[in-house]
């Protein structure tokens, strides 16, 4: 049974008790008005409470989507630039072992053109290994990025959740306040009269 119902089943205790108990000073069109008041309050701050949650979870969905498009953007950058690494360097090994052969062909000392032709064939193959291991670490950087974005915005989204949820539990206990009053001043209708006086005074 939820709060509602538990409310309107005390109503109806109430409506069907007589409308005073012999000797004492229990105002029941007084206590029906308050947990009416507090049944016309409960829907209006649950409706926001689950608004906080959906437009939280709408935050987080937009996130893990602006995520995966980033993601998805870097491996495209980086298998592109992996490519045009591999290219690059296979250019560069081709055009010193050309070089290196023309030098050969060129020299009539064959051993000192060879040893120019080993130089420059490793001086390329580091190059080439210098333009693949940049396009990696540029990719590790932009997935690093992605995944910081996204947890950034979980982050806000929780927060901001939190903050306006810990406001109606405020105000959701003070309905709840109310409520456990009014049992109180079922229990010990001795007090209805004074209990009713604070509230006119507090309202």
């Amino acid at each position: 049974m939820n709060i509602f119902e538990e409310l309107k089943g005390l109503e109806k205790l109430i409506n069907d008790s007589g409308s005073l108990i012999p000797g004492k000073g229990l105002d029941k069109p007084r206590a029906v008005e308050i947990i009416n008041q507090i049944i016309a309050s409960l829907p209006t701050e649950l409706d926001e409470a689950g608004m906080v949650t959906r437009q939280k979870e709408a935050i987080i969905d937009q996130a893990d989507k602006e995520a995966a498009r980033i993601r998805n953007y870097a491996d495209e950058e980086a298998s592109t630039m992996r490519e045009i690494a591999k290219r690059d360097a296979a250019g560069i090994i081709s055009e010193a072992e050309q070089k290196a052969e023309e030098m050969i062909q060129e020299t009539s000392i064959v051993e000192g053109a060879n040893r120019k032709s080993e130089e420059i064939i490793s001086e390329a193959q580091s190059e080439s290994e210098r333009i693949i291991l940049n396009a990696q670490q540029e990719s590790a950087r932009m997935l690093d990025e992605s995944e910081q974005i996204s947890a950034d915005r979980r982050d806000g989204a929780d927060n901001y959740a939190k903050e306006v949820l810990y406001a109606l539990e405020e105000r959701i206990s003070t309905i709840l306040s109310q409520v456990r009053s009014g049992l109180d001043l079922l229990d010990d209708p001795d007090e209805s009269e004074n209990e009713n006086i604070t509230m006119e005074q507090n309202q």
